[in-house]
C-alpha cells in the first residue's frame, strides 16, 4: 500500500509539473494555418503557447497582407471592457500602437460638423501591414518567437487545420488612401446617404499618417464618385494640408453569420474566412481575434460554445439589425443622430446603441428572413445565414 500511494504521489506531482508548465495532452503535434493576417497570427500565437508545433502559410513574404500601413479602427463601444484589455486577457501580446480615440468629428449631409467627445476610448486606432509596430508585425514577431514556422509565399496544404484566408466575397467594399501628411491629429467621419448610400467616408491623421477612404455595402459602382466630392468635403472643412507618399489600394467586407468555426470536414475557420465581421461599420478587428482564441480552444478540445454565441453570434445579429436601420435613415435623420451624439458621451452612446438586446433581436430576425440569400452563396461551408446579392 505504501509503494501505490508513493506513485500515485510520484504521478500526481508530475501532473502538476506539467499543468503548471501549460503542458496539454490534447494539443496535436502539427496545427498547419493558412493565412497569416490578424486571425491567423493570433490563433498561431495562442497555440503555440499551449505547446503545438504550427506551421503559418503567408502567399507574401515579409507579412502584410493587403493592408500597406494605413490606420484601422479597434472598435472600443460593442463591450463594457475595453478592448485592450481584453486582448491581453484572451493571451495576445501588446506592444503595437494602439491610439487612443476620445474626439470626433461628424459631418452630415446637411453641411453640419459635430464634434463628439468621450471619457474613456471609443476606438483605437491601431496600423495593419508590416512594420514593427503594427498589429500584424507584433504578431508575428510574437508567433516567430514561440517558435511558429512561417511558410512564405507558399500556399497551405489542402489539409490546413485553420482557414484564416481573409474575405470569401465581398459584401462591403471600400477603396482607400494611405499617405503621410502634416496634419494635426484628426478623426472626421462624414454620414451623407446621397453620397454615400448604405455607407459612410471616413478620414484619419494620427502621427502623421493619415487613412482616407469611402466604404459601401450596396451601389458600390458609384464608388469612385462618391470618393472624389468626401476628398473634397473634407478638404474643405479640413482646410490646407500636405499629402505625400500616397499608396492607393481597396478593401472588402465579409459578413455571413457561420454555424460554427468548425467545418464538417474539421477545419477550424477565423476571421472573415468565417465571415466574421460588424455589419454596421465594418469594424470586424476585435471580433476576429476573439474567434482566433474560440478555435485555439477548440483545437487543444475546450471549445467554448456559450461564448462563441455570446461574444460573436449575438454582437453579429445586433448589427444587422442596425444595418438594416442605418440604411433606411435619410439625410435628416442622420443629422440629427450626430448632433444627439455631440451631446453625450459618445462612448457611452455607442455602448447603449450597439448593446445587444431583445427588441433588437426581434428585428435581426425579421431583417434575416427578408434580406436572405435564397439562390445559394459564396460563403462556405459554415454560413447558415447571408445577405442576398445585389442585383
Amino acid at each position: 500500500m505504501a509503494v501505490l500511494r508513493r506513485c500515485r504521489g510520484i504521478l500526481e506531482e508530475a501532473a502538476h509539473r506539467r499543468k503548471s508548465a501549460g503542458y496539454n495532452p490534447r494539443v496535436p503535434g502539427i496545427v498547419r494555418i493558412a493565412g497569416a493576417g490578424a486571425s491567423g497570427l493570433a490563433a498561431a500565437v495562442l497555440l503555440a503557447r499551449r505547446g503545438a508545433t504550427v506551421e503559418l502559410y503567408d502567399r507574401r513574404a515579409g507579412g502584410g497582407g493587403r493592408f500597406h500601413g494605413g490606420w484601422q479602427v479597434m472598435e472600443n463601444g460593442t463591450s463594457d471592457r475595453d478592448a485592450l484589455d481584453e486582448l491581453r486577457a484572451l493571451g495576445l501580446p501588446d506592444g503595437f500602437t494602439a491610439i487612443p480615440a476620445t474626439r470626433a468629428l461628424l459631418l452630415d449631409g446637411r453641411g453640419g460638423a459635430h464634434e463628439v467627445a468621450s471619457t474613456r476610448p471609443f476606438a483605437y486606432f491601431v496600423r495593419r501591414g508590416a512594420g514593427d509596430a503594427t498589429l500584424d508585425g507584433v504578431l508575428r514577431r510574437h508567433a516567430v518567437e514561440l517558435g511558429v514556422r512561417l511558410r512564405e509565399q507558399e500556399a497551405a496544404p489542402a489539409s490546413a487545420d485553420v482557414v484564416a484566408t481573409g474575405p470569401r466575397q465581398a459584401d462591403g467594399v471600400a477603396r482607400e488612401s494611405v499617405f503621410t501628411t502634416d496634419l494635426p491629429d484628426t478623426v472626421a467621419v462624414l454620414f451623407d446617404p446621397a453620397l454615400t448610400p448604405t455607407g459612410y467616408a471616413y478620414f484619419f491623421a494620427v502621427a502623421g499618417h493619415g487613412t482616407f477612404g469611402v466604404a459601401q455595402v450596396r451601389q458600390v459602382r458609384d464608388l469612385a464618385r462618391a470618393r472624389t466630392a468626401a476628398w473634397q468635403q473634407f478638404r474643405d472643412v479640413l482646410g490646407p494640408f500636405s499629402v505625400e507618399v500616397v499608396h492607393e489600394g481597396g478593401q472588402f467586407m465579409n459578413f455571413s453569420l457561420p454555424r460554427s468555426l468548425r467545418a464538417g470536414d474539421g477545419t477550424w475557420h477565423v476571421g472573415e474566412a468565417a465571415g466574421i465581421q460588424d455589419f454596421l461599420f465594418g469594424l470586424g478587428i476585435r471580433l476576429a481575434l476573439r474567434s482566433a482564441a474560440l478555435a485555439a480552444d477548440g483545437i487543444v478540445g475546450s471549445f467554448d460554445r456559450a461564448g462563441f454565441e455570446t461574444t460573436v453570434l449575438r454582437p453579429m445579429r445586433t448589427s444587422i439589425a442596425l444595418r438594416f436601420i442605418y440604411e433606411r435613415s435619410g439625410v435628416a435623420i442622420l443629422a440629427r443622430a450626430c448632433r444627439v451624439a455631440s451631446r453625450r458621451d459618445f462612448r457611452e452612446l455607442l455602448l447603449r446603441v450597439q448593446r445587444p438586446s431583445p427588441v433588437k433581436d426581434l428585428i435581426a430576425r425579421a431583417v434575416m428572413a427578408a434580406w436572405r440569400e435564397r439562390s445559394g452563396c459564396r460563403h462556405g461551408p459554415l454560413c447558415a445565414w447571408c445577405r442576398r446579392r445585389e442585383t
